[in-house]
């Protein structure tokens, strides 16, 4: 999967769960809180209106005692007291103790306890709250409290989680009911007035609503996010769906196959072999070409259907690239499996009678290499690429070999850089020798890599990887500069340089500046054009012949040499030396290898070379080992040899004890 894909796929998946699960946690907490500081506010204003009520009570009393008692007739105290009782309900029992507590009057049975107040009662400031029950106590000074809510507790316990009551069992009922002696020193004395406070159901009525009223709202919040989180995680997989499906087919695509084959093959990892397999249908473009597109994705979705019919619980198909399908699939042997795939593409084939139908099939055994789905399937599609065009057999399966190939072809890209900037990428050059006199008269750049680890690396192994990839053009970049500077300091050191010839790929022609370019390169050293011969490959002359007329006469017009390379390896064309304005023509070396029994070669040479000479154009013959070789050249006009009879390729060092002594 591409980078830009991967990113917009993430974008789509990147709403995530986390920001509503703390919503939920945060909503809980601010709601408990809210419900717990209005609870606490609410019973607090009942509570204090209750105490408030019974310190006005007990004030009363005292005011009351204090004004009509004189503090010495217990009979006449019984009286005030009864008088009081008409118009203070509440206070169900009062006692009168000296300063020393000593009891002077008791209305009632119960006692107020003293032994649970340390402080000391002698000031005039305070009103002191004493109970008779230490279950029920509740004591008060400086605005600080404790009370037992334990009857309130046990109330709010039975009206949210008990049985069902009616209205008439709870009318009226006392939710909360506190004992309490109030104690008020007089002058002489000390009255303590005993007082009920109690909280009906009524009177809980108001904040139990609001209580449950919050509570519904943090239900109603948690219930929202719930939601929330459940149609996210339907979304995803709404949207994980889409992603997985193929736009063609309709079934699954690529990304689908490497998630479920990655959980296919974990849980059969011991139980069957697998094998991820490719089937390519070629000249897929052509049959849009003759049939159309819609015809042609018709074709794709027929394909996927069948396959997927021929598949067992657990195996798989996919659509992956234009008209790649890939399979996940089980096998007992080696040539099972290829038997399998045999049948599958005559069926497939069987579909479409009346159009010929073409299929490459490559396999990758999970038990050859470890890997990812992703990586097998890449795999696959590297097995498919070493078949070759005219191969009957379209089946190929993947090796070690290919593997190693593989990555040393990754290795190759991504060491390049590297490479060039730290020079190890060495100029060879080849010795070029005039044919009459046999003197040194130029030579040609080629490329060798010492690489750090691998070691001398020859050019058949690093080349073909770069021309594929299009990297080649930094390699014709670096040649150029390297040999421009090597010129530069022959020049500089009073050497009689000779004309060099540079390969410059196809690939470089596509660059509409290429001869500027190639200008800036050279001009940086300072180094005549005329010193530098730029080669390029007759195969360049069948991609854009324009765009490569135009590039070849600007390097002209700016003073370089232009060659041809290896003319006569393929299919020359004549057409190629009437409308290239070519300098030099190559001659390749497979004219001189095969043996010439009957002349046919030498006059195919000869007469090459008499053209060659009529359009102004200087011969230079490579591949030559033999004298023989040399003194035919030499009779049929040939300007230049290059071969191993004169000279090997050779470091630089090498070519300058050669060349300048």
């Amino acid at each position: 999967m591409s980078r830009a894909k991967d990113r917009k796929i993430k974008k789509l998946k990147k709403q995530r769960l986390w920001p509503y699960i703390l919503g939920i946690i945060l909503i809980t907490l601010i709601m408990f809180g809210i419900i717990f500081s209005v609870s606490l506010f609410l019973l607090s204003n009942i509570f204090m209106n209750k105490f408030d009520e019974a310190i006005n009570n007990s004030e009363k009393i005292s005011q009351i005692i204090e004004t009509k008692w004189d503090g010495e007739s217990e009979e006449e105290l019984e009286q005030i007291y009864q008088s009081i009782l008409e118009f203070v309900p509440e206070s169900e029992e009062i006692c009168v103790y000296d300063l020393n507590k000593n009891i002077i009057y008791q209305s009632g049975e119960e006692l107020p306890n003293w032994n649970i107040v340390e402080e000391d009662l002698s000031t005039d400031e305070a009103i002191w709250m004493l109970t008779y029950d230490e279950d029920s106590f509740f004591y008060l000074k400086d605005n600080e409290s404790c009370v037992n809510f334990k009857p309130l507790e046990d109330y709010l316990e039975n009206f949210f989680f008990g049985e069902e009551t009616t209205a008439d069992q709870y009318e009226d009922v006392e939710i909360l009911k506190i004992k309490m002696w109030t104690a008020i020193k007089c002058d002489n004395y000390y009255i303590c007035t005993k007082n009920i406070m109690s909280i009906n159901e009524s009177e809980l009525a108001f904040p139990i609503v609001i209580l449950m009223v919050l509570s519904s709202l943090e239900v109603v919040l948690v219930i929202y996010y719930l939601t929330s989180i459940i149609s996210l995680v339907v979304e995803r997989r709404k949207v994980a769906r889409i992603l997985e499906t193929d736009m063609v087919t309709g079934g699954n695509n690529l990304q689908f196959f490497v998630k479920k084959g990655k959980k296919i093959l974990k849980r059969n990892k011991n139980k069957s072999n697998y094998a991820v397999v490719i089937i390519r249908l070629e000249k897929y473009r052509n049959f849009c070409s003759c049939y159309g597109v819609h015809e042609g994705e018709e074709l794709l979705e027929l394909i996927y259907v069948t396959m997927s019919k021929m598949l067992s619980r657990k195996e798989l198909v996919a659509r992956g690239d234009k008209s790649d399908f890939a399979l996940l699939l089980s096998y007992t042997t080696e040539e099972e499996l290829r038997e399998r795939l045999t049948h599958c593409v005559k069926h497939l084939c069987s579909t479409r009678a009346r159009q010929s139908l073409e299929f490459s099939i490559g396999i990758c055994k999970t038990d050859v290499v470890e890997g990812s789905v992703e990586t097998l399937f890449n795999y696959a599609g590297v097995a498919i690429g070493n078949l070759a065009p005219d191969s009957d057999d379209r089946t190929v399966l993947f090796t070690d070999e290919m593997r190693k190939e593989e990555l040393w072809n990754r290795r190759v890209e991504n060491d390049l850089d590297r490479a060039i900037a730290k020079k190890e990428f060495m100029v060879y050059l080849q010795p070029k020798y005039s044919t009459k006199e046999e003197k040194l008269s130029g030579a040609e750049a080629l490329i060798r890599w010492n690489h750090p680890t691998e070691g001398f690396v020859p050019p058949f192994r690093f080349i073909p990887i770069l021309e594929k990839n299009g990297s080649i053009i930094k390699i014709d970049d670096y040649m150029i500069s390297e040999v421009s500077r090597l010129q530069a300091k022959w020049m500089a050191e009073g050497k009689e340089v000779v004309p060099i010839s540079v390969n410059v790929s196809r690939v470089h022609f596509a660059r509409p500046d290429l001869a500027e370019h190639i200008c800036r390169l050279v001009d940086e050293h300072n180094v005549p054009h005329h010193l530098i011969e730029l080669e390029l490959t007759e195969s360049a002359f069948f991609d854009d012949k324009e765009a490569l007329l135009t590039t070849i006469n600007k390097l002209k017009e700016f003073g370089f040499e232009i060659s041809m390379d290896d003319f006569g390896a393929g299919y020359s064309s004549l057409n190629s030396l009437k409308e290239l304005p070519l300098d030099v023509l190559k001659l390749d070396a497979g004219f001189f290898r095969e043996e010439d029994t009957d002349g046919r070669g030498k006059m195919i040479i000869g007469d090459t070379i008499s053209l060659a000479k009529k359009l102004d154009m200087r011969i230079v013959a490579e591949g030559i080992e033999t004298r023989e070789q040399v003194d035919f050249l030499s009779t049929m006009d040939c300007d230049l040899i290059q071969g191993y009879y004169f000279a090997k390729p050779m470091p630089v060092s090498d070519f300058e004890t050669k060349a300048f002594s």
